[in-house]
């Protein structure tokens, strides 16, 4: 059980390279949903929820979730997990 949250955006000026690991995703990138890829989408903003690591670059076990909100066509957005979508091919 966490007693304390964190959370960080994707664009948080925050981040260096210790976090970067946080966000597998950058705005901007197409992806498709992993169930359903014929769903397709912009990564418009992301956030990390949860405990932060250790502060050890490389640390590949963080106590959280990395939620991302992706832009489908005619402007709809949709929350995912990180675990829901992969990166678009070419």
């Amino acid at each position: 059980m966490m007693d304390f949250v964190e959370t960080v955006k994707i664009d948080d000026p925050r981040l260096d390279e210790i976090f970067s690991f946080l966000f597998a995703f950058r705005k901007g990138d197409l992806v498709i949903n992993r169930k359903s890829p014929a769903v397709r989408g912009e990564i418009n903003d992301g956030v990390y929820v949860g405990e932060f690591p250790a502060r050890v670059a490389g640390t590949l076990n963080p106590k959280g979730k990395t939620l991302y909100e992706i832009k489908l066509p005619g402007e709809t957005l949709q929350i995912v997990d990180e675990n829901e979508i992969e990166k678009a091919a070419g």
